[in-house]
């Protein structure tokens, strides 16, 4: 592939979220078609992203006909670098390329947008759009909405949370049966990698608010225990659990933490989650756990568990296209 390096537009810009939330929001199909390549007026009528080097994606925005913005995956340096192709075959025959580097800074970090090969004549056009595109991410990652799950790959779903510290206040909501039990599970853990986790569930105790059970889970009101097996422990820094059964084996949730000034970035992530069906469960549910954790560590009564649970349900069938 064949660039003219000369015609190049370079844009930076600050975003107050960590690297990683920036760089995953690029390659997450459930919410790019929101902000990447979107216009007031368009309407995304399809959105297929391969996340892999070699990987191909297709943005189709249907705006005064269909615009499709298509490419292939050249770099994947999860959360410094992403390297791509870039074509609008409606406007041009030209391949181009894009370059996004992230850096930590202060509390956030800094994206250095490089678009190689851009026609001359296209130069006002593609600065105002990647402008226009920087300006919806921003505003993507400042709405309550990117507190859903991201999809980072087939089977691996990503939350994020900026928490009031101390960090080892938050360490012990993950880590201590009492505190954990005000958002999550009882259960006494034991640190270190290879020591059984028996989880007791009571969501109807999560909060003083009540709202009614779903139906499907209508075999937990009474609670549930479950067994898990600690796989990792790095104290005030990283924890996971094993999750569930299966012939595949279970699958694996982890916690990792990071100081930021006086708050704390938690990142969940679950890996291993079979299909659409496992990602249907664990998301609404993590969500809605993760939502009564901020509520404790905020000093708030939380919002009836089931209540959240309902709601988020709906919204991740939509955001988890069907199979």
């Amino acid at each position: 592939m064949t660039v003219d390096t000369d015609r190049v537009l370079r844009l930076t810009r600050h975003f107050d979220a960590s690297p990683e939330r920036v760089f995953d929001a690029w390659l997450d199909p459930a919410t790019a078609g929101r902000w990447l390549f979107a216009t007031p007026t368009g309407q995304m009528t399809c959105v297929q992203i391969d996340a892999r080097v070699g990987g191909k994606f297709c943005l189709i925005r249907r705006d005064d006909g269909d615009v499709e913005h298509i490419g292939e995956y050249l770099e994947i340096d999860r959360p410094r670098r992403l390297v791509f192709s870039f074509k609008v075959p409606k406007y041009s025959a030209e391949t181009t390329i894009v370059s996004i580097d992230i850096v930590p800074e202060g509390g956030g970090c800094k994206v250095s947008l490089t678009h190689q090969g851009v026609l001359p004549e296209w130069t006002d056009r593609t600065r105002q759009g990647w402008s226009m595109i920087l300006d919806n991410l921003d505003k993507r990652l400042q709405s309550p909405a990117s507190d859903y799950a991201t999809i980072l790959e087939p089977g691996t779903i990503r939350f994020e949370r900026l928490l009031p510290g101390p960090i080892e206040r938050v360490w012990a909501y993950l880590t201590e049966s009492d505190k954990r039990a005000q958002w999550l599970a009882s259960g006494e853990m034991e640190l270190r990698a290879g020591s059984p986790l028996k989880l007791k569930f009571r969501h109807s105790s999560l909060s003083r608010h009540t709202a009614p059970i779903p139906e499907s889970f209508k075999d937990m009101e009474e609670g549930q225990v479950t067994e898990h097996t600690v796989t990792r422990c790095e104290p005030l820094r990283l924890l996971s659990w094993s999750w569930g059964s299966g012939k595949d084996g279970p699958s694996e949730v982890t916690f990792e933490l990071t100081p930021e000034g006086d708050k704390v970035r938690l990142v969940l992530t679950h890996h291993r989650l079979r299909d659409r069906k496992a990602l249907l469960a664990v998301g609404p549910g993590w969500h809605s756990h993760l939502a009564v954790l901020v509520s404790r560590l905020q000093g708030r009564e939380p919002e009836a568990f089931w209540a959240v649970y309902t709601n988020a349900s709906s919204e991740y069938d939509k955001r988890f296209p069907a199979e």
